[in-house]
């Protein structure tokens, strides 16, 4: 059977695993056992121990269809456990993970022993334990009535960054561990300074090694296979050693070197920490000289390049991340966003497509699989013909997600950074702006709830609810004399939010920097060695803070209902308003109706509400750029939610028409339900927001019923929809497209649809492994017609 019938099978493989995955425990017990037998040791020095013990003792395989080679756990689809993040909730929850509404885990007998016996040893220890420990009361109250929220950065590593992959693939790894030995020889270590430069080159040398050692394990191991092997599977296998040999120890010399220390360097960041969202970033750039050079010579043809591509996507498939409920209800659907890019700019400002952007397009068509979650980055000297091309796979993987490149390049400039870094823009996680190998930027660290500000806006900072103080008193909302007098309680509100957000920010980055501080990140990030200091203590070139802002169209329809309803038209009182809000409609049904539908909708290109839009996201920004973080740079805006506004919506009753428990509107899309005048109005009010104020990255949301795609010539009408969208100043837009009954059948009968995906948000799952909330959400989008 012939390799790539052999991939194609594991294709199928592949879905059935991603159903329900397995949880993993071999890591716990490494990182315990180092943990103990390193106590007295640097913190810094203890981590890179605990990556030491597990890239030499961990289990790990090569599957017989495998070119690209490397796996996060002992076998594909197992997700492993990071004490020393967080501990608490997986004993908690333990007999929850294979039986919860969405991402299910399969937990054994003989692990939750494991577990139960080795987690309670982490106690304190964690960064949970320690951030939860010094976290002020009033930023406990405010997460738990889901004013604010924080739990990736919490409960997990520090993901949504881009490594300077390309450094490792030019330098390898030794030529790196050179340049470390000639700066540890030119420190004076009587000088405190310059001693703890000394500890930190050594935990960084610890790291690298290990890593190279981590290669030489799979080129000993593929050795070892081909005693039992095909033929054709020898001569694969005779490759895979050779290049697990070479990188990432050296320099990268050909294109499949190149992709297999690509692939190290990503996994192992993976294996390292649990951040979410570290990110490709545009591989038709730094992967294209080996290509060329590949190909120029003859060592491969494009179906060669296409193979090894094959590979590596699916590879990307396996990497997987246990969540608490909580998070989970965030981030449903097992999300990674790694996020490979083509196009951009060259550094001389030009359109960057080439050859290897079209395989790359190639290959996601031909794989089909949730991850991972391809962009492309639009100039506008973009061919039509490339646009039209990545447009036409959207009907079939949801994907690429499209970014427009000079709205990148100018939040960038707006950053402070340079013209010749700015047009290296790319984006990390969701949507967040960076440049590659150069930017620790903490992006979706936290999120605050816009419909929760509303309600505390009319309710003198007092929780609806519980009755308790989240907010500022701002005042009685019958005793607001004018819309502005509104306006600026909603801001004051929505100012409260931002500071008790900002105050746990920093005590989660305190914890991080105390407890798990990153050698081996640290070398993939510019200035860390030049400075001899690690990434959470400033190291890095350029330092973020991103927080996002959910729920904006449900802000901007509710302000918009409020003043016209009380302070416009004056068809209802505030009492009446007010009241109808905290009885949740119940017996005010007509009031709910007059709200829906007898109010100016974000969305529909209606200049009253979308400039409310645009005056909520304003101010919202404003308040965040205030802050500066723990490292010395900003804090920095976003508005999109992942999954976030359905659980924003829990509790929280709104005064566009909006009943508790519905989610909120996603990212800067229109509410759901409400649009009125199609695609090119929701584009124009959309494109009305300042997208490069926004730094952290704004996300639309738009969903197509499959019957209006098909065929050439509607592939055509999107691309020209997308291209239109850009030129009106949006910066970025994703699509669905969906059949509704479809979806609710699938509800139904989920073993039917094992492999029908969708897009969530800025990330694409399987429809089967959403809770039902989200389901339903997906479900309830407005769909348009092109």
């Amino acid at each position: 059977m012939s390799i790539d019938v052999e991939r194609k099978r594991f294709r199928e493989a592949c879905l059935k695993k991603l159903r329900q995955p397995k949880l993993t425990t071999e890591r716990v017990v490494l990182v315990t056992e180092v943990h103990k037998e390193s106590e007295g040791l640097p913190t810094i020095m203890r981590r890179a121990l605990m990556l030491k013990k597990i890239l030499s003792k961990m289990t790990i395989y090569i599957k017989d269809y495998e070119l690209i080679v490397g796996g996060l756990g002992p076998e594909p689809f197992s997700a492993p456990i990071y004490p020393e993040f967080s501990w608490q909730w997986v004993l908690e929850q333990l007999d929850d993970f294979n039986r919860r509404d969405g991402d299910r885990f399969n937990v054994c007998k003989e692990d939750k022993k494991i577990l139960s016996d080795l987690l309670p040893y982490w106690r304190g220890k964690a960064v949970e334990d320690v951030a939860l420990a010094a976290m002020p009361e009033e930023v406990k109250a405010a997460r738990e009535a889901k004013l604010i929220a924080f739990e990736n950065m919490l409960t997990g590593g520090i993901g949504h960054y881009l490594p300077n992959y390309e450094k490792v693939l030019r330098k390898g790894l030794r030529n790196i561990l050179a340049e470390i030995d000639e700066k540890q020889k030119k420190l004076d270590l009587t000088n405190p300074e310059e001693f703890d430069q000394y500890v930190f080159y050594k935990a960084v040398k610890i790291s690298c090694e290990a890593v190279i050692y981590f290669a030489k394990r799979y080129a000993d191991l593929a050795e070892s296979q081909m005693s039992s092997c095909s033929t054709k599977r020898k001569a694969a296998l005779e490759e895979i050693v050779r290049v697990c040999k070479r990188v990432p120890a050296e320099p990268a010399q050909t294109f499949h070197e190149a992709l297999q220390s690509l692939w190290f360097i990503h996994l192992i960041c993976y294996i390292n920490q649990n951040g979410l969202a570290v990110t490709l970033g545009r591989m038709d750039q730094y992967l294209y000289p080996y290509y060329k050079t590949d190909i120029e010579k003859g060592v491969m043809d494009k179906e060669k390049v296409l193979s090894l591509l094959e590979s590596f996507w699916i590879k990307c498939n396996e990497i997987i991340k246990l969540y608490n409920n909580t998070a989970a209800s965030y981030y449903g659907g097992f999300p990674i966003t790694q996020a490979p890019q083509v196009g951009g700019f060259t550094p001389e400002g030009r359109d960057a497509t080439n050859e290897l952007s079209e395989l790359i397009l190639e290959v996601e068509e031909r794989v089909k699989l949730p991850q991972p979650d391809i962009g492309v980055l639009y100039t506008k000297e973009m061919s039509n013909d490339f646009l039209a091309k990545a447009c036409s796979l959207i009907p079939h993987t949801m994907k690429p997600k499209i970014f427009n490149a000079h709205i990148g390049l100018d939040i960038l400039l707006s950053l402070g950074i340079p013209l010749q870094d700015a047009r290296n823009y790319a984006f990390v996680g969701c949507v967040e702006s960076s440049v590659p190998g150069k930017t620790w930027g903490w992006h979706n660290a936290g999120l605050i709830n816009f419909g929760k500000c509303v309600e505390l806006a009319m309710n003198d900072g007092i929780d609806m609810k519980s009755g308790q103080r989240l907010g500022p008193p701002t005042g009685n909302f019958e005793s607001f004399g004018t819309f502005d007098d509104f306006l600026y309680a909603y801001r004051t509100q929505v100012a409260s939010a931002v500071r008790l957000l900002v105050t746990a920010l920093h005590v989660v980055e305190d914890a991080h920097r105390k407890v798990l501080p990153l050698p081996f990140e640290s070398v993939l990030i510019d200035d860390c060695l030049e400075k001899g200091q690690e990434l959470n203590s400033g190291g890095a070139c350029y330092n973020f803070t991103g927080i996002q802002g959910i729920g904006l169209a449900t802000a901007a329809d509710s302000l918009a209902a409020i003043n016209s309803h009380i302070f416009e038209h004056k068809r209802l009182k505030p009492s009446e308003l007010l009241n109808a809000v905290k009885s949740n409609f119940v017996g005010k049904e007509n009031i709910r109706l007059l709200l829906l539908n007898d109010s100016p909708k974000y969305g529909n290109d209606n200049d009253q509400v979308d400039s409310l839009a645009r005056l909520i996201s304003q101010h919202y920004c404003e308040e965040v750029f205030r802050y500066q973080n723990r490292r010395g740079g900003k804090f920095i805006p976003g508005l999109f939610s992942i999954s976030a506004h359905v659980p924003f919506g829990q509790g929280v009753v709104t005064a566009d028409g909006r009943k508790c428990n519905d989610p909120l509107s996603d990212a800067c899309s229109p509410a759901q339900g409400r649009i009125r005048r199609g695609p090119t109005a929701v584009a124009r009010s959309v494109a009305k927001l300042d997208h490069v104020q926004v730094a952290n990255g704004t996300l639309l949301n738009v969903k197509f019923p499959v019957s209006t795609l098909k065929g050439e010539e509607k592939i055509i009408k999107l691309a020209s929809y997308v291209r239109t969208f850009m030129e009106l100043g949006g910066f970025h837009i994703q699509v669905n497209v969906v059949n509704v009954e479809l979806l609710r059948e699938a509800q139904k009968y989920p073993e039917k649809y094992p492999d029908l995906m969708v897009r969530v948000a800025a990330y694409v799952a399987l429809f089967t492994q959403l809770s039902k909330e989200m389901q339903d959400e997906i479900i309830a989008r407005s769909e348009l017609e092109i």
